[in-house]
């Protein structure tokens, strides 16, 4: 098979579009492609247009059929995400109907409620299902995670220090902050956070993290208590 002409792209046509000077019969082979999906191969191809490997393969780099196909994947992945974004609106139209009826129907139940007929447990039930939904409606976080440091401060962590440590020592401080992250996550969900990581504060004791820990070993004795005798009375 002789070389095959490459063909001129024309800028202000989509790429998986017929293309001026593509015959329709070339236009169709490369539609067959196109439509085989994700997982098209020029292999797939071959057996579909019952054709040889080698001359799908010419065809395809002289009509660019790999770049077209990508295009129109990406071309694809724009329209569902569009198309997803529409029906998020329209949920959320949906869902601020239904509220705004809800918070009406309770607006006119609130004059003929008397504050002393609702125990404090109801008024917070009333209260946190309104301005919970009102939250989600809106798009405001519904919680906060934060994973903190001594002393409560926003936990860095040094890379240039990071990288001097032995690897076990890396792994260490990796499953600490693993360990902080899951803490918090869980605190958000409402665990008990000792019910749930009981070992927690027994792994800092007992890995060096503490001052006492920290301190250097100057070799000497520890300070007695004033008063208490060096030898026997």
């Amino acid at each position: 098979m002789s070389t095959l002409k490459t063909l001129q792209m024309d800028p202000t046509i989509d790429p998986w579009e017929r293309q001026p000077g593509e015959t329709s019969a070339r236009y169709a082979q490369f539609c067959a492609y196109r439509d085989l999906g994700r997982t098209r191969t020029l292999r797939k191809a071959a057996t579909t247009l019952t054709r040889a490997d080698a001359w799908v393969r010419q065809v395809a780099a002289a009509n660019w059929w790999r770049d077209r196909a990508e295009a129109y994947d990406r071309h694809l992945d724009k329209l569902y995400e569009q198309a997803w974004v529409e029906e998020r609106r329209k949920a959320a139209e949906a869902d601020a109907k239904i509220l705004g009826a809800a918070v009406g129907k309770l607006a006119q139940r609130l004059p003929s409620l008397r504050a002393d007929q609702l125990s404090p447990g109801d008024t917070i039930r009333l209260m946190d299902v309104v301005m919970r939904h009102r939250r989600v409606l809106f798009g405001d976080p519904q919680a906060t995670i934060a994973v903190t440091g001594p002393g409560g401060d926003p936990l860095s962590v040094r890379l240039a220090d990071f990288e001097e440590l032995a690897p076990q020592e890396r792994r260490r401080r990796l499953s600490e902050l693993a360990a902080a992250v899951a803490r918090r996550v869980s605190a958000a969900d409402g665990d008990d956070d000792e019910a749930v990581y009981p070992a927690w504060e027994k792994e800092e004791a007992t890995t060096g993290d503490s001052p006492a820990a920290d301190a250097p070993d100057t070799g000497a004795e520890p300070a007695r208590p004033a008063g208490e005798g060096v030898g026997p009375a």
